[in-house]
């Protein structure tokens, strides 16, 4: 599978599929993007590779099964908090809210089963248990085996020489492996009943606002939020908000009505007070000060206008 090179973390989080994708600059400044996909009958298998620390909320499609593979070695990744280690792979249900970070460069893969596969069809312990994996996203424990065979299936199958119909039984079979070699695991948090994947998908259903209040209806004490938020963002709740906010500010810089508004205002219009200390903020995360970015998109804006 080839893998192509994106010079921004917009342009990457465009190309990946099958997930409503916002990725979150947690380094110093936007780093080199792979990103390589195939369709094999079906079924999406992804490769994604990631030079920077980051962290990406996503939502699950409503019409796939995804399955998330990451070594979490030698940096650590995480799902919704918890962390990959070997034999650990993540189960993203049809729109669940996730969040996968990595605390560093990183590789990951995901294939993506369409609902309508016959896996999920058939009436035996496999079909039941893919069933139950729409419900809800999780960690799964597995055996290593079965967790590389999948990925190793999931590689062949994308492989330009491997026919569609080859593909598409090498990852059902290994699918079915792997359900066989799952084991039962639960990492609760809070209250009984809370998971941190239900967490998860209603923190970012709460966030989606940009209302630092709404936070307060997740149900747990403030003291378990912000022991949620440190692993699952990797940062407290208002920490978190303010970095969603510069991505705002620097996604509203790049737009065509970045040019009409001074900076201040555009900070001021996102709910973060404009100072040298947002500036210097915005300037660890994206490598440049807001005039480079609304500028490098004034000039980019011009030649784009100019060639049409």
């Amino acid at each position: 599978m080839e893998l192509h090179r994106f010079e921004s973390f917009g342009e990457f989080e465009s190309a990946v599929v099958d997930v409503d994708l916002r990725v979150r600059l947690l380094g110093p400044r936007d780093g080199r993007w792979r990103l390589g996909h195939a369709e094999i009958e079906g079924i999406t298998v992804q490769c994604g590779r990631e030079t920077v620390p980051n962290l990406c909320e996503a939502s699950g499609w409503p019409t796939q099964l995804m399955l998330l593979l990451s070594k979490g070695r030698p940096v650590p990744t995480w799902l919704n908090g918890v962390p990959f280690a070997e034999g650990k792979m993540g189960v993203l249900a049809p729109r669940q809210g996730f969040v996968f970070r990595a605390a560093g460069p990183n590789e990951w893969t995901t294939i993506s089963v369409p609902l309508t596969s016959p896996l999920f069809e058939v009436d035996d312990e496999t079909g039941q248990i893919l069933r139950d994996w729409c419900q809800s996203t999780r960690m799964l424990e597995a055996t290593p085996h079965a967790i590389e065979k999948l990925q190793q299936a999931a590689l062949m199958a994308a492989h330009d020489l491997t026919p569609n119909a080859v593909g598409r039984a090498l990852i059902e079979s290994a699918i079915i492996d792997l359900v066989r070699s799952r084991q039962q695991h639960s990492t609760g948090l809070g209250r009984p009943g809370f998971s941190p994947h239900s967490l998860c998908n209603t923190s970012l259903s709460l966030l989606s606002t940009m209302d630092e209040g709404r936070l307060a209806d997740l149900p747990i004490s403030d003291r378990s939020q912000r022991s949620f938020f440190k692993k699952c963002f990797g940062r407290g709740p208002m920490q978190y908000l303010h970095l969603r906010r510069l991505h705002e500010i620097h996604e509203t810089l790049q737009g065509v009505h970045g040019s009409l508004t001074s900076i201040a205002e555009i900070f001021e219009q996102h709910g973060y007070a404009y100072s040298s200390y947002a500036v210097a903020r915005y300037h660890s995360i994206f490598g440049e000060l807001p005039s480079a970015t609304r500028k490098a998109a004034e000039i980019a804006l011009g030649f784009r206008y100019w060639e049409t």
